[in-house]
Parts: C-alpha cells; structure tokens; sequence
C-alpha cells in the first residue's frame, strides 16, 4: 500500500507544470538569507577607488565622479531606487552603520537604473529616507554601473520585467578612495564599523 501511495505521488509530480526558470525571479538576495553578512577587511596597499574613471549624475543634476567623499571615510554601495526589499534593507544597514560611525563618514550610493532614477527621483529618496548632507545619491548609465559594480565585487542582472536582480556589497574607503573594508550581505554592522574604525 505505501508502494502504491508513493507510487501515485511520484506520477503526479511527474506530471506537474515545467516551469520555465529563466523568467521565475527567484527569492531577492536567496543566498544572503542563507548565510550571515561577512566582513573582510581590505588588503594593505590596493588601490585608491577613486582612480577609477566612472561618472554619476547626482541627486542635483551635477556630473561627478565618485570622490565625492574625498577627504572623509566612505561607504560605497549600489542599489537601484524602485526596488522594493533589498536596497530598502539596504539603505536600512547604512543608516545604522553612519549613526554608528563617526560624523565625518560619508555614504554614496550609486544607482545601475539610470533611467528611472533621475536627479528628482534621487531627490525623493532623499526626502523619503530622511537622508543627511552626509549622503550623495547617484545614478549612473550602463556601462559605468558595470564598470563600478565589477570593482566593488557587486553582481546584477535586469529581469525581463525591468526590475533587478542584485547582491548587497558595502564597502569601505579611506580618505584617499582605499579600499578598508568590505560587507557582503545584510546583517550585524558591527563589524563594518569596527573594520572602518582601525
């Protein structure tokens, strides 16, 4: 009898719709919720990230580069602004990591959905999260996001439905655009702001 019942189970799976996975976004960030945010701290001597020759628009409209936090320690992420779970999360991890970190630290978020997120939409955000002088919103176009987000280690994809699929990279400069310290994943800033303290 148990034969038989395993038997029928087996045939009706078997006959079960085939979902067509290239077009069924799967959970965001699945593997982030599997394992715990890592933090790895940089290696002594890599180079300044601001070498690198990538253009923004900010939330006023300026074209910059991304030294805009020249000078002061900085964390520098992407994210795109209509996404709806985890650069909300996101942004939810940086505002924790700068009220645990000194006043002078400063945050950039760069934007792979120039399209849609516009200076007056940056702006928004802006508003919406209660964003300080502290933080630059920025967008930047395709191949710049790419060229950035191969840099910070961050991966992505557009999905059909114009949405995006993303990893959550935080990393951490020195005054001069070095690289300190990198978060992979979404959990405890403690030790971000440790690793950025040293």
């Amino acid at each position: 009898m148990k034969y038989l019942i395993l038997l029928a189970a087996t045939v009706a799976c078997n006959r079960a719709p085939v979902i067509d996975t290239a077009h069924v976004a799967p959970p965001p960030n699945e593997a982030e919720r599997v394992a715990p945010p890592s933090v790895t701290r940089a290696a002594p001597g890599e180079p300044s990230l601001y070498g690198i020759d990538v253009g923004i628009v900010d939330d006023r409209g300026a074209h910059v580069k991304l030294d805009v936090g020249r000078g002061h320690p900085t964390l520098i992420s992407m994210f795109y602004g209509s996404c709806s779970v985890a650069c909300p999360a996101l942004l939810g991890e940086l505002k924790q990591v700068a009220a645990l970190s000194p006043p002078e630290t400063r945050i950039v978020l760069v934007s792979f959905d120039a399209a849609r997120d516009t200076p007056e939409r940056l702006r928004e955000l802006m508003a919406t999260y209660k964003l300080d002088d502290r933080w630059t919103l920025a967008a930047a176009n395709d191949a710049d996001a790419r060229a950035l987000a191969a840099v910070l280690g961050i991966k992505y994809r557009r999905t059909q439905a114009g949405e995006f699929f993303h990893t959550s990279v935080i990393v951490g400069v020195d005054e001069d655009g070095r690289p300190v310290a990198r978060m992979t994943g979404l959990g405890d800033p403690a030790p971000l702001v440790s690793a950025m303290a040293r």
